[in-house]
């Protein structure tokens, strides 16, 4: 790790143990410190999954977003190609730099490595390498696995399960998969989720003055456009603003084409009939992450009441969003969204919180009545 750059330091360099000798080995590095120099600690469990796509760039990136934010233990099930030759170990303790404290406070990786095979036959061990008494949560770097063994299995030891949607290879079925685990009442947090609070926060604030307020209800016609790739963040804001405005989905359809339309329409309040549209825009380089919204547009036919309402992401402009004849009667706002912000960054954050999140559970119910038409 370049530790210039990082907001952690290790205590030693990552060492290879057996797997029964890890809680052996990590009281070892803890005798070698003492505690005038640095404090052994742990808030609470993370259990990480790992595919073996991932690089060790990322790896050593999530250290340092984990390690920066609470003192825990971290077991990190890393997954390779190959053939089953059993599972490898390390252990290591990294601490925060804080400038403020003589003493560094840290704590606990151990990583697992090896083929899928070989998890297969360590389930009966993880629960040994947890601290007893702690929260669980699972960061599951890849689509949900539901009916998969080793899936099911760190969900049943975990007391909360952390995705990333925009790593999702099935968008549509994999947000299936996630609302039907919040029905079983597993609790789920989607980091992709975060990254659509800016378009959320300036939709409501567009409709946010007593004299507008009244304006919203109007709306009869939204079009969103993302990044060709991942159609999750769109989807979910979608179902969003839905569950919000009471709008109940009725017909969908796919025209496809360069831009992948989908047409959804809703039954909204007072019978309004609302038209939604969908539409997948090629981006050159797309970044780090993949589906990032990049434009909205906010419609009611109903020309006395100020509903119209563009929305654009800074980095992209709003050409698409702005063409048309009465393009001059939209109020424009600018979105400063949290594009490509990294699954680590937003992971930190979400650590810190704590209990079911209904907005985000009702909007992904509402998205689920879109899909299953």
């Amino acid at each position: 790790m370049n530790t210039q750059a990082s907001s952690v330091v290790s205590l030693q360099a990552p060492k290879d143990v057996s797997v029964s000798q890890v809680e052996a080995e990590l009281s070892k590095i803890w005798q070698s410190y003492g505690e005038n120099s640095a404090a052994r600690a742990s808030t609470f469990n993370l259990l990480v999954y790992e595919p073996a796509t991932i690089g060790n760039a990322s790896r050593m990136a999530s250290v340092d977003a984990i390690a920066s934010q609470s003192p825990c233990r971290v077991v990190d099930l890393v997954t390779v190609d190959g053939d089953d030759q059993g599972i490898s170990a390390q252990v290591a303790a990294y601490c925060p730099i804080q400038k403020n404290r003589s003493v560094l406070v840290c704590g606990e990786y151990i990583t697992l490595t090896g083929a899928k095979p070989a998890f297969e036959r360590v389930h009966s061990i993880l629960p040994e390498l947890l601290i007893a008494d702690l929260p669980v949560f699972l960061w599951w770097k890849d689509s949900p696995a539901p009916n998969t063994r080793m899936f099911e299995k760190l969900v049943n030891l975990s007391d909360r399960l952390i995705v990333d949607s925009a790593n999702f290879a099935h968008s549509e079925s994999d947000l299936l998969k996630l609302q039907s685990m919040i029905q079983a009442s597993t609790q789920i947090a989607d980091l992709n989720w975060q990254r659509l609070a800016p378009w959320q926060e300036l939709t409501a604030q567009a409709f946010d003055q007593p004299d507008r307020r009244t304006a919203v209800w109007e709306i009869d016609g939204i079009t969103i456009d993302y990044e060709r790739g991942n159609s999750t963040q769109a989807l979910m804001f979608l179902g969003w603003i839905a569950s919000r405005l009471g709008w109940n989905p009725t017909e969908r359809n796919t025209e496809g084409g360069d831009y992948d339309i989908q047409n959804i329409v809703f039954e909204g309040r007072n019978n309004i009939k609302v038209k939604a549209e969908l539409a997948a825009i090629p981006i050159g380089d797309p970044g780090e992450v993949v589906g990032d919204m990049i434009g909205l547009r906010l419609t009611a036919s109903n020309q006395n009441m100020d509903a119209c309402n563009v929305f654009c992401s800074e980095s992209t402009g709003c050409m698409r969003m702005e063409a048309g004849g009465n393009a001059q009667n939209y109020r424009v706002h600018q979105v400063s969204p949290l594009s490509d912000q990294s699954a680590d960054t937003l992971l930190g954050q979400q650590l810190q919180r704590w209990g079911r999140e209904v907005l985000y559970e009702e909007s992904l119910a509402l998205t689920a009545k879109i899909l299953a038409l």
